[in-house]
């Protein structure tokens, strides 16, 4: 599930996503709920504005960073556990 939080009067996106986004198993190796790339990637473009910045306030291993940053977006992320933010940091290094 993905939820969009905006202040004001929403303006709907130029180019809206479809109802379902096809989604490829991770295997999850890097984080027990890690999503992919190219899932995210759609909700971004769509809801994003491209000198936007994407906030991932619960970022685990950096998923929603990694597809903000291929997307040219800026991008937060938070995250707790010192493991998977160093994950996550790695994963935007490359």
């Amino acid at each position: 599930m993905a939820y969009l939080l905006i202040k004001g009067n929403a303006i709907p996106p130029a180019l809206p996503i479809p109802d379902v986004i096809d989604w490829t198993y991770t295997g999850n190796r890097l984080h027990p709920t890690q999503k992919p790339v190219n899932s995210l990637k759609p909700l971004i473009q769509s809801f994003c504005k491209p000198d936007g910045i994407v906030l991932d306030p619960f970022c685990g291993s950096g998923s929603t960073l990694v597809a903000a940053r291929l997307l040219g977006r800026d991008y937060i992320g938070m995250e707790l556990i010192a493991t998977y933010c160093e994950t996550a940091r790695k994963r935007l290094t490359l």
